[in-house]
């Protein structure tokens, strides 16, 4: 062969390849782990954290592709950790505006009220549902075909069914467990005893309790050893890959509360009463609708400056 053609034929296997690459490149999510790998960058007092995480969607598909999807729709983007609870902190739903976060604070409960209801992310959420561009896993009710039932996008519901053991969600070997640094899907007290048919990884559907299922977009991030929302009751699905950069970030918010106001746990933040799922249209009589949860609101802002996803 001559050179002229050995020269035509690596250009031509080089081009390939290129194609390749880009095409998969294109493809994004499609070619997906069992441990997809995401980073958090927070900020607090003008410095960065950065927290990687090990997705289980192994374990957890249905909580990891709904956290993915928000991720590539960057819905997480600057917003702020809005409730400090001792050993967890929850964010995700309000975004972040440096100014008035800053002089409302300092105005105490009622002013902290009025900036997460104007800040709220709510409608954002639906906008993507809505959009099409979140997948579904929970319906109000069931549809039939002749005699077999089937699941009509009418139905159709925008939050998460619930991956934990207390909604039959059973994993034989290796469940996570809440542990330091793990990331969990936040499931919000409801009143009613309603139902609502879920489609679980493992296929068909399943009839559940709505108050199992009622997720939407709020995460929460253990930062203690021990917590209240137990794997059983909410979906840890994260574990945490640098635990040292959390301790860093976790005492870098403490030292500065206590250096700045005072050592009191309590006068770190304010504590507004908000109106929150103002769109809830399931519960029975509304009775879920715009209910009341009080906040530990950092008087800090302490944000989530972005959500990247590092590996699918």
């Amino acid at each position: 062969m001559k050179f002229g053609k050995i020269k035509k034929l690596l250009t031509c296997i080089a081009l390939s390849a290129t194609v390749a690459c880009m095409a998969a490149t294109a493809a994004g999510c499609s070619a997906e782990t069992d441990h997809p790998e995401v980073s958090i960058t927070y900020e607090f007092n003008g410095k960065a954290y950065v927290i990687e995480y090990t997705l289980y969607r192994n374990m957890y598909p249905n909580t990891v592709r709904h956290f993915l999807e928000l991720t590539e729709n960057g819905f997480y983007n600057n917003t702020v950790i809005h409730d400090m609870e001792s050993n967890d902190w929850f964010g995700g739903a309000y975004e972040y505006n440096k100014d008035e976060y800053a002089s409302l604070t300092e105005n105490g409960n009622d002013a902290m009220k009025e900036y997460y209801e104007t800040y709220s992310k709510e409608q954002a959420y639906y906008d993507l549902f809505n959009a099409g561009k979140l997948s579904t896993t929970v319906y109000s009710n069931i549809a039939y075909n002749g005699q077999t039932q089937i699941l009509d996008a009418k139905y159709k519901m925008a939050t998460l069914i619930g991956e934990f053991s207390d909604n039959q969600h059973t994993i034989e070997k290796g469940a996570l467990t809440a542990e330091y640094g793990c990331l969990k899907m936040y499931y919000s007290s409801k009143k009613t005893k309603g139902k609502v048919y879920v489609t679980p990884a493992s296929g068909g559907h399943v009839y559940s309790d709505y108050s199992k299922n009622c997720a939407t977009y709020v995460f929460g991030m253990q930062v203690g050893t021990t917590s209240t929302y137990v794997a059983s009751q909410y979906c840890v699905f994260a574990k945490i890959k640098n635990d040292d950069a959390l301790e860093k970030f976790v005492e870098a918010v403490e030292d500065y509360n206590n250096d700045t106001y005072g050592t009191t746990v309590s006068e770190h933040y304010t504590q507004p009463v908000v109106d929150v799922d103002k769109m809830e249209s399931f519960s029975e009589e509304a009775a879920d609708k715009g209910i009341e949860e009080t906040f530990r609101s950092p008087k800090t802002a302490i944000i989530i400056k972005n959500v990247k996803i590092v590996k699918y």
